[in-house]
């Protein structure tokens, strides 16, 4: 995790202004592109929802970003069972997804619920971070606010659970239930280790996140799940790779 949180302290100075809070009505201003370009050769900023706006972006948009072009790489990972009507002798088929749908474990005074972030791989970090904050303030209403926008049925096709925010915890066993995908991950709380190469060789501290997985195993075997995560490992590892990617 160790480059890609240093992009954090970058990122954080460039908020885009439909996600930063407004500015306060005291002390310096920032320069405005108005007062250079006017009101015609600048864009104008898109309205935005109040809920969505932050101080501070962390790193699970950036975790759910990396883990969204692991799934374009594997496509598996975006599949979801369709089961045939009980009256009739078809069987379940998979359907695979142009997405990466990926639902969000939310605990909330009214239960937990899983909302679902639609197409992360065509999301800023700075808009996924903006979504998380608007889906926590409607779980933190009573009774919850969510809705079927952030309930669709449909959900997503895999399920991330952050329990390092919650705690100390390092490690868990995910429970996957019918509905919630292909796989969920645990992630846990990320610490700050000294990694050593070989027996000999110097050490170099580095920003460890732990995970723990769980799939079903109708659709995704152990070894897939294994390349899978290789694949979200050289993502997050090397997160220069955003740039040159896609969307």
């Amino acid at each position: 995790m160790t480059d890609l949180s240093a992009l954090l302290s970058t990122l954080n100075k460039s908020i885009p202004a439909e996600f930063a809070p407004p500015p306060a009505a005291s002390g310096p201003q920032a320069i405005s592109p108005l007062s250079i370009f006017g009101t015609n050769g600048a864009p104008a900023v898109p309205a935005s929802d109040p809920q969505t706006h932050y101080n501070k972006l962390t790193l699970l948009p950036l975790l759910l970003k990396t883990l969204s072009c692991a799934m374009v790489e594997w496509p598996l990972f975006r599949s979801a069972i369709n089961y045939p009507n009980p009256q009739t002798t078809d069987k379940p088929s998979l359907t695979i997804r142009p997405t990466a749908d990926i639902s969000i474990a939310l605990s909330t005074p009214s239960g937990l619920y899983t909302p679902t972030l639609a197409d992360v791989t065509g999301r800023s970090a700075f808009a996924i971070q903006g979504e998380l904050k608007r889906l926590a303030n409607l779980g933190r209403q009573i009774p919850c606010a969510l809705g079927p926008r952030e309930l669709p049925k449909r959900g997503g096709t895999l399920t991330v659970s952050n329990i390092g925010g919650l705690g100390a915890g390092t490690d868990a066993f995910p429970v996957l239930i019918q509905g919630g995908g292909v796989a969920i991950v645990a992630l846990g709380r990320a610490e700050w280790e000294q990694v050593y190469s070989d027996a000999t060789g110097p050490g170099r501290r580095r920003l460890m996140l732990p995970v723990s997985w769980s799939a079903d195993h109708r659709i995704v075997e152990g070894a897939e799940l294994v390349a899978f995560v290789e694949s979200w490992r050289s993502w997050v590892e090397n997160p220069t790779r955003l740039i040159g990617s896609g969307r």
